[in-house]
């Protein structure tokens, strides 16, 4: 009798797999997360305070605790996107050996309903997006910057307008100071506490 026993080789592909390599936070990050964090400790307390106090503070202090309690949650959505923009410039430069490089296009990135989208924009508008996009501007406030070609700041909320509050013009000016109110929030906010 004849052995028909057959031997399969079998060989395994050797996955190859990258890690992500880790990089240092630059001292922007490093600052942007530590006022995060303060930020967040801050929030807590004054949500805390506001739905502890109610019935053993009179109502005005009651409501200033309420906006400082709203004004840290802005804070935080903005510091936030300034960590991670909503939008993204790519600039293309001309290619000269003579001249310094100068740019010669630049398109705004963004992601919308998860579709990736495109609009060329005029170079000089670079220096400004630049700005409003590491300050945690959102798009339509980015978008109200293209058309005006300068940030434009409101003490009042402009329905569909894509106006930056100037109270966040007034915490920049302060230079995110953890402890500073600024004097427009509650008229951007508008908070009736119950």
């Amino acid at each position: 009798m004849m052995d028909t026993t057959t031997t399969t080789t079998t060989r395994r592909k050797r996955l190859i797999t990258r890690t992500t390599e880790r990089r240092q936070a630059t001292p922007k990050e490093r600052q942007l997360i530590h006022l995060l964090a303060n930020l967040g400790c801050s929030c807590a307390k004054y949500a805390f305070q506001h739905s502890s106090s109610k019935g053993k503070i009179p109502p005005e202090d009651r409501k200033h605790l309420a906006e400082w309690h709203f004004l840290r949650l802005q804070q935080i959505r903005r510091v936030e996107r300034s960590l991670e923009p909503v939008a993204q410039l790519k600039r293309v430069y001309y290619r000269s050996e003579l001249s310094p490089r100068s740019l010669k296009s630049l398109k705004l990135l963004w992601v919308e309903e998860e579709k990736p989208r495109v609009k060329r924009l005029d170079p000089e508008l670079d220096e400004l997006l630049s700005f409003a996009l590491n300050l945690g501007d959102t798009l339509k406030q980015i978008f109200h910057s293209i058309e005006s070609r300068e940030r434009v700041f409101s003490r009042t909320p402009i329905p569909e307008v894509g106006v930056v509050p100037l109270w966040v013009n007034e915490w920049e000016e302060s230079d995110y100071d953890i402890n500073f109110f600024p004097s427009s929030f509650p008229d951007w906010a508008n908070i009736v506490d119950d």
